[in-house]
């Protein structure tokens, strides 16, 4: 299988593709403190490159469940304004996600470790264009996308989103392939990084306290929570306090080290 679709790469792209993997494990096993935070983002944007995407995200997602809401949290990112990115967030956890999201997590469901699509395979009709959850993703700046996933025994999974700006050509099956194999080979990466319990209650919080809990692990203050949510100030404390109650911390520095010790 993997010989199949190196195959229907590039000579180019292959060889691309074994500088980057080759890289990034010279990095991880040079000696030197690299942290996982930096070996996932030097990682991804080398991808970028490759495939010529502009932004990204790498995420837990904490729930896989037919008909119901996607969630996640810690995520890292790179190519958004704090603008864009907390659109991203609230697009994500729009209700009109769930039927667009389907074909994806289905396919996750079916088992094999690591799923990759691109946007009109998993949503062939558009919905994601549509209403307000459209005007959500035009304003976070993403337009074709490549989403990949790597399964986990326990449910949750590492996923990551690689995107182009509203306006540019779609992604192909070409660029699809190269994030496919880049991915498919790094599931020790996949593993590490996240908080030991893997992000497991995050699905009990409310849709706004996850929001506000991305947003406050993206390092955003609240005031800053409040101007792009469009909230007030004491109703980002009020959602903050209810985070940091469910998670057993007292700030937002408690909170960075519960979900980011194991990616130092």
């Amino acid at each position: 299988m993997v010989y199949w679709r190196i195959m229907q790469l590039l000579e180019s792209d292959v060889r691309s593709i074994i500088r980057l993997l080759g890289e990034a494990a010279e990095r991880a096993g040079s000696g030197e403190r690299v942290s996982l935070v930096e070996l996932k983002r030097f990682l991804v944007e080398g991808l970028c490159q490759l495939v010529d995407a502009d932004s990204w995200v790498w995420t837990l997602a904490c729930r896989i469940e037919p008909g119901q809401p996607q969630t996640y949290a810690g995520l890292q990112h790179g190519g958004f304004s704090d603008e864009q990115f907390a659109r991203f967030v609230e697009a994500v956890e729009h209700p009109d996600m769930i039927p667009v999201t389907a074909p994806f997590f289905s396919k996750v469901l079916e088992g094999p470790s690591q799923t990759t699509m691109i946007r009109h395979e998993i949503d062939p009709e558009g919905l994601s264009e549509q209403g307000e959850v459209g005007k959500l993703w035009e304003a976070a700046g993403v337009g074709s996308l490549i989403m990949s996933s790597h399964s986990f025994e326990d449910g949750s999974q590492s996923g990551i989103g690689i995107y182009r700006k509203v306006g540019r050509e779609r992604f192909a099956q070409r660029e699809k392939l190269m994030v496919h194999f880049v991915l498919e080979e790094v599931g020790w990466l996949h593993r590490m990084g996240w908080p030991e319990d893997r992000g497991a209650t995050v699905p009990s919080l409310y849709p706004r306290e996850r929001m506000v809990l991305n947003l406050l692990l993206d390092g955003m203050t609240r005031k800053e929570i409040a101007h792009h949510l469009d909230i007030s100030e004491n109703t980002v404390a009020g959602y903050a306090k209810k985070v940091y109650q469910h998670f057993g911390v007292r700030s937002q520095i408690d909170l960075l080290r519960k979900f980011l010790v194991a990616a130092s």
